[in-house]
């Protein structure tokens, strides 16, 4: 008995011991997915210590901007070397972090500039939730397919159901042209055997 209850004992430190090297290693791989946002570049290279709101706010103000070295040192603009330009995403995403900075500290945890602030404001958080500014910022949802896609979704759909039904046809066609040659060979086996 006393060596199940050890046996049992060391199993289960084992288990342990695995799942933390496995946790460990999908929350290596993942993080990095997760935690990425639209401005995290622009973010990483010139507002390296700024988190939540400070990044907006130190992303929009060049004069804010911190250029360091590959070991993380502070230096300056190199000659020829323009400053930081952000995408036209990045931009857009401090704008909906602007317009819905409300929201974002009510319905996402005050989680701005995060991986995971489009998402809680996009499907987490119900549309009707948020304030109107906040709803105007954000990107219109596309329908599932416009017009012209249903057009010539339409227009595929009834050329393929054209096809099957000739198809059919044909098979059809084809059944009744070999039903006679059978029977003939039917009547000829019969007549050979008699």
């Amino acid at each position: 008995l006393k060596q199940a209850a050890a046996t049992h004992s060391q199993t289960s430190i084992m288990l342990q011991h695995r799942h933390g090297k496995l946790t460990a290693l999908v929350a290596g791989l993942l993080l990095p997915v997760v935690h990425s946002f639209p401005c995290d570049n622009e973010a990483g290279q010139v507002c390296p210590m700024s988190s939540g709101k400070e990044i907006g706010e130190c992303l929009k103000d060049p004069s804010k901007h911190v250029l360091t070295d590959i070991d993380g040192n502070p230096r300056e603009l190199e000659p020829g070397e323009k400053p930081m330009e952000l995408s036209a995403e990045c931009q857009s995403f401090i704008k909906i972090n602007e317009a819905c900075s409300n929201d974002i500290e009510t319905h996402c945890s005050s989680m701005f500039f995060h991986g995971d602030t489009m998402i809680c404001l996009t499907q987490w958080t119900k549309s009707d939730a948020l304030s109107p500014d906040c709803v105007a910022a954000l990107p219109k949802k596309e329908a599932e397919s416009s017009k012209e896609d249903d057009a010539e979704k339409a227009r595929w759909k009834a050329q393929r159901k054209a096809a099957r039904e000739q198809a059919m046809k044909d098979i059809e066609k084809e059944k009744k042209a070999k039903e006679p040659k059978r029977r003939r060979k039917k009547r000829m086996k019969n007549e050979n055997e008699l």
